[in-house]
């Protein structure tokens, strides 16, 4: 039998653990705490292998990030431009710029003519042209003799400010027909240097006083001065002649057609009172009075 007092002291061994089996004396969550050590090390270590040292701090782009772009920034487009420059209303026509025969018409493709004027005269004649065509939305282009603008300083401006064109037409409207190789240059040339001296440029327009064609002589003299064709016409109402605005009126409208040079005359009563007419007469056949420039650039 046992005894009573070895029964006791190993029911106290037992329940203080001493002298119980090695199974009993294991704590059944250490291995899994030992596993969450183990893998805590492991992210640490990791994370540390990750991180760049303080001599490395440099943010590191990807392939398709930008260099010198802030984080997130977006790179810009780059869109590549011509190096030809634009064309502008005032860039002069191919044709005008290369020699040639006389520029009669222009394309027959638009609907536009131009009416073109012989500058010279009572200046508010002028004015009043201006006027009218402001009023109908038309443009015109003036031949200005040259010692006309040097005595009116201020019309040349006037017609280039409201849109029009302005051509030289000599200097003091000789027949140039007549005049020897020296003497049309000279004629031509001056005529140049006054236009240039009221608006700043001579442009490409140019027509002879005295004939509506040139010679050879007259077109030596031009390309001289800079100019690369002499520019006439097709319609010719003869309104020097003052055969009165209703004749300047049927006259013009009846020989008008898309692509024609008009000639008038600046310094004409008869002239300036047809004009409203010959304008509407355009309208109404959908036909547009245009510069000069404009009506041998051909449809937009």
């Amino acid at each position: 039998m046992e005894r009573t007092g070895d029964r006791a002291a190993r029911d106290e061994a037992r329940s203080s653990g001493v002298g119980a089996p090695a199974e009993m004396n294991r704590d059944p969550k250490g291995p899994r705490r030992r596993s969450l050590l183990l893998g805590a090390l492991a992210a640490t270590s990791l994370s540390s292998a990750c991180t760049p040292t303080p001599s490395d701090t440099r943010p590191h782009p990807t392939p398709s990030s930008t260099p010198g772009l802030a984080s997130g920034a977006t790179a810009p487009v780059v869109t590549q431009t011509s190096t030809s420059p634009p064309s502008t209303p005032t860039q002069p026509p191919h044709l005008l710029s290369i020699p040639g025969p006389d520029v009669t018409t222009g394309p027959t493709t638009a609907p536009t003519v131009a009416l073109t004027f012989h500058g010279a005269g009572d200046p508010g004649l002028t004015a009043r042209v201006l006027s009218i065509a402001a009023a109908a939305r038309a443009a015109v282009t003036v031949f200005a003799v040259g010692q006309w603008l040097a005595a009116n300083p201020t019309l040349g401006r006037d017609i280039v400010a409201a849109g029009h064109d302005l051509g030289n037409h000599t200097w003091s409207h000789q027949a140039v027909l007549g005049l020897g190789p020296a003497a049309a240059v000279r004629e031509v040339q001056l005529g140049t240097d006054a236009v240039a001296r009221s608006v700043g440029a001579a442009g490409l327009l140019f027509r002879p006083s005295g004939t509506p064609t040139s010679t050879p002589t007259i077109r030596s003299a031009a390309r001289a001065a800079g100019y690369q064709r002499c520019v006439s016409y097709d319609v010719d109402p003869l309104d020097y002649t003052n055969p009165g605005a209703d004749l300047v009126r049927t006259r013009t409208l009846a020989a008008v057609r898309a692509g024609s040079i008009v000639s008038l005359h600046l310094g004409h009563p008869g002239t300036v009172a047809a004009l409203p007419a010959i304008l509407d007469g355009l309208a109404r056949r959908g036909l547009r009075a245009v510069t000069v420039t404009d009506l041998m650039k051909g449809p937009a």
